[in-house]
C-alpha cells in the first residue's frame, strides 16, 4: 500500500472559509450584533468604489451616504427594522433602493455628475459557532442594468405586444431565476463542503467540483478518472465494495451509497461518503452517473470507536459467562470426584468394622490407600491452583537431571499402565540437566504421562528426554483418543476436560495439563500439543533451557 494509505500523521487540510468568502461573484458584508462592519468581501469594495478601511468597524447605517436624504432615509428604515426582526436561518430581502452615485467631474470643472444606480439588499442571520455571537451576513446586489433593461423591455413591450416579444422576456426572467438558483447552490455546496461529480462511463472521465478534488485528497489542477480512482485513490481494502455497490445499483437503475477510504499526500487516512445515481438514456444505455462526495471522517472515526467499545464489552460478557461456567462444572466436578474415592474408603471400613475375617484386611487397605492417595493428588491440586491464581506458587530453582527424573516416574507408571493393557516405553531417556524445582518437574511429568495412559484405551505411551545445546524437550506420545482442533485450542484451560468425542466428561478435575503448563511457565519453558485428529493418538512437548 502506498503511502496514501497510511495512518494518518499531520493535522487534516482545514477548509479555507476565509478565502472562499473573499472570492464570492456577489458583494457581502459581514457584521456584528451592533450592526458594524467586519468583513467585506472584494466584490463588495469594488461595486461601492471604497476601501476596506474605509468600512471596517463602522455602522452599517453609517457608510454608503449617497443620493438624496429621502433616499438614504428609506435604506436606512429598512435595514433597522429588517436587521432587528431577523431570526436564525431567516433571510430578508429589500424592495428596490436607488442611489445617486457620484460621477466624473466635468471637463469644464463643473459638479461631478450624480449616476442612478439601482441595488437590493439581501440581510441573512449566520448561525452562533463555538460560543460565539450571531453574525448578519447582507448580500447587495447591483440591479442597475436590469432595472435598465426591464424599463426599456417594458417600454418595448407597451410598443410591440407581439406574443413573439413576450415569450422572450419570459425567457429572460426564466434564464435570471437560474442564475439565481445556480448562485445558492454554488454557496451552499462550498460553505457544507459537498463535492459534485459526473462520471463519464464511456471515457472514464469523471468531471468534479473543487471541494470534491479537496475530499479525495487532490490539487485543484489534478485530473481525475475512474482508473485513477478505483487504482489508486480508494483504500484497497474498500475498492470491491465500492464497485459492487454501484454496479448493483445501475444494474436495478436505483441509487448507491457508500462511505470508503482514501489516503490524502500527507500520508493521513479519510474517509468518504459517496451517493450517486446513473442516468439513462430512453432505450436503457447509462449515458452517465452523477452524485456527491462528502468528508466523514469524524463521525466514522466516532462510530467505528462506538463499535469497538461494544466488540470489547460483548467479548468481556462472553468471557465472564465462560468462567461462571467453567465454575459450574467444576463444582459438579469436585463434588463427583471426592465422593467416588470416599464412598469406597467409608464403605471398605464399614467392611472391616462388620467383619472379622483376617482375608478382607489386605484388599481393604489397598482400596482405603489407593483411594486415600487419589484424593491425596486433588488436594494438591486444588491447593496449588489456588496458589497460581493467588500468585503465591514459587519454585525452589536446582540443577535437576529430567533424564533420571523421568525414568523414575516411567518405573512408577509402569505397573498401572500394564495394568490397563498398555505399554509403557521409555527407553529414549537422555541425561540432560536443567534448572528447576524437582518436586514441581516431578509434577509436570507425572500429569503428563497418567494423562496419556488415561485417555489411551490401548497400544503404547512412549516417554522420551532429549536436548541440545540450547534446550532440553520431554515427549510424551500415546495412540490414544486424540484431539479435535477445537479441543487443541482449549486443552491448556483450566477446569476443561474432553472426552472420545472432545466434549464428554472423564474422570478428573481438569486441573491437571493447566497445572503443567504454568508449572512450566513458572521455570521459563513452554508446553505445546499436537494430534493428527480423534481416534490418532497425542502429543506433549515440554521445552526448557538447558542448564550449563
Amino acid at each position: 500500500m502506498d503511502s496514501r494509505h497510511q495512518e494518518p500523521s499531520s493535522p487534516t487540510r482545514q477548509f479555507d472559509a476565509a478565502a472562499a468568502f473573499e472570492a464570492l461573484p456577489e458583494a457581502y458584508l459581514i457584521l456584528n450584533h451592533r450592526y458594524e462592519i467586519l468583513l467585506a468581501n472584494a466584490r463588495y469594495l469594488h461595486l461601492t468604489g471604497q476601501s476596506a478601511v474605509d468600512l471596517l468597524g463602522k455602522s452599517i447605517l453609517d457608510v454608503n451616504q449617497f443620493g438624496s436624504s429621502e433616499q438614504r432615509e428609506a435604506r436606512r428604515a429598512w435595514l433597522t427594522t429588517a436587521l432587528r426582526e431577523l431570526s436564525t436561518g431567516e433571510s430578508k430581502w429589500s424592495p428596490l433602493f436607488r442611489y445617486e452615485m457620484p460621477g466624473h467631474a466635468g471637463a469644464g470643472g463643473e459638479s461631478e455628475t450624480r449616476l442612478p444606480r439601482y441595488w437590493t439588499i439581501k440581510a441573512s442571520l449566520l448561525p452562533a459557532r463555538d460560543g460565539q455571537a450571531s453574525a448578519i451576513a447582507l448580500r447587495v446586489s447591483e440591479v442597475t442594468e436590469r432595472v435598465s433593461d426591464y424599463e426599456r423591455d417594458q417600454r418595448e413591450r407597451a410598443k410591440l405586444r407581439s406574443q413573439a416579444q413576450l415569450r422572450r422576456l419570459l425567457a429572460d426572467e426564466a434564464r435570471a431565476q437560474l442564475r439565481e438558483q445556480q448562485e445558492r447552490f454554488q454557496i451552499a455546496m462550498t460553505f457544507s463542503q459537498l463535492g459534485a461529480w459526473e462520471l463519464d462511463p464511456v471515457t472514464g472521465a469523471i468531471d468534479c467540483t473543487d471541494q470534491c478534488k479537496l475530499n479525495l485528497g487532490l490539487g485543484l489542477n489534478a485530473e481525475l478518472t475512474a482508473a485513477r480512482l478505483f487504482d489508486e485513490i480508494v483504500h484497497p481494502e474498500d475498492r470491491a465494495r465500492l464497485r459492487d455497490a454501484m454496479n448493483q445499483a445501475l444494474a436495478a437503475h436505483d441509487h448507491f451509497e457508500v462511505d470508503y477510504r482514501v489516503g490524502w499526500a500527507n500520508g493521513s487516512v479519510r474517509w468518504i461518503l459517496v451517493r450517486g445515481v446513473g442516468r439513462f438514456l430512453p432505450d436503457g444505455t447509462l449515458s452517465s452517473i452523477i452524485g456527491f462526495t462528502l468528508d466523514i471522517t469524524s463521525r466514522k472515526e466516532a462510530e467505528l470507536e462506538q463499535r469497538e467499545i461494544a466488540a470489547s464489552e460483548k467479548r468481556m460478557r462472553e468471557h465472564s459467562e465462560r468462567l461462571a461456567m467453567a465454575m459450574d462444572h467444576f463444582v459438579t466436578t469436585v463434588s463427583h470426584e471426592l465422593r467416588s474415592p470416599l464412598s469406597a474408603i467409608m464403605s471398605w471400613t464399614d467392611l472391616l468394622q462388620r467383619a472379622a475375617d483376617p482375608s478382607h484386611l489386605a484388599r481393604a487397605t489397598s482400596v482405603i490407600s489407593r483411594n486415600a492417595r487419589q484424593l491425596s493428588h486433588m488436594v494438591d491440586d486444588l491447593l496449588d491452583s489456588g496458589a497460581i491464581v493467588t500468585g503465591k506458587l514459587s519454585v525452589n530453582l536446582q540443577p535437576v537431571d529430567l533424564g533420571a527424573l523421568a525414568g523414575i516416574i516411567a518405573e512408577d507408571m509402569r505397573m498401572h499402565a500394564e495394568a490397563k493393557g498398555l505399554r509403557l516405553i521409555a527407553d529414549d531417556l537422555a541425561s540432560a540437566t536443567v534448572l528447576a524445582d524437582e518436586g514441581r518437574m516431578k509434577q509436570v511429568v507425572w500429569n503428563l504421562v497418567s494423562n496419556a495412559v488415561k485417555f489411551s484405551p490401548q497400544g503404547t505411551v512412549e516417554l522420551s528426554v532429549r536436548a541440545d545445546a540450547e534446550c532440553v524437550e520431554v515427549a510424551v506420545r500415546d495412540t490414544g483418543l486424540g484431539l479435535d482442533r477445537e479441543s487443541m485450542e482449549r486443552i491448556f484451560e483450566r477446569f476443561q476436560q474432553f472426552g472420545a468425542d472432545g466434549s464428554g466428561r472423564v474422570a478428573g478435575l481438569g486441573l491437571g495439563l493447566w497445572l503443567v503448563k504454568n508449572l512450566v511457565d513458572l521455570h521459563g519453558g513452554t508446553v505445546t500439543a499436537e494430534s493428527p485428529g480423534p481416534g490418532q493418538g497425542a502429543t506433549f512437548r515440554v521445552r526448557l533451557p538447558a542448564y550449563r
